[in-house]
């Protein structure tokens, strides 16, 4: 047994399980990599890029899809026109609003006197939370009167 192992209860197999089937160095266990797979995304954009069969002008399916997808903006279609400027301008960035309660909740559970005391000396408690403090109602430096 070697040295470094317990002696005590069992800890696992020999390191040398397994290894004369392991890979040797400069070896790969997948020579060919990941297999390729056609995602239905590939096919869309592979049919895309075709040419439309029979159209006088040589157009592929995806100039056809743009012209038909411009008329019925062009015809008022509020969705086809907002599609477009997706696609064309990138999405507009939406507005999030976070409501941050934790001054507002620290305000709260101030005792009376503590609340005159900030209203007279403008002293919050030294477990108010302090800006910087990712709004964790903690204790700040151990300076402070309590």
């Amino acid at each position: 047994m070697p040295e470094n192992r317990h002696r005590s209860g069992f800890r696992g197999p020999s390191p040398d399980v397994g290894k004369p089937h392991q890979w040797k160095k400069g070896q790969s266990g997948n020579p060919l990599g990941r297999l390729k797979s056609k995602t239905l995304s590939d096919a869309y954009r592979s049919k895309l890029e075709e040419p439309v069969p029979n159209d006088p002008e040589g157009r592929t399916w995806a100039e056809l899809i743009a012209e038909a997808q411009i008329r019925d903006a062009v015809r008022g279609n509020v969705q086809a026109a907002r599609d477009i400027a997706d696609r064309t301008e990138g999405r507009a960035r939406q507005a999030i609003e976070i409501e941050d309660t934790t001054t507002a909740k620290a305000f709260e559970r101030m005792k009376p006197e503590e609340l005159e005391a900030y209203a007279r000396d403008g002293i919050l408690p030294h477990w108010f939370p302090r800006s910087g403090h990712s709004g964790s109602i903690a204790p700040s430096d151990s300076s402070s009167d309590e």
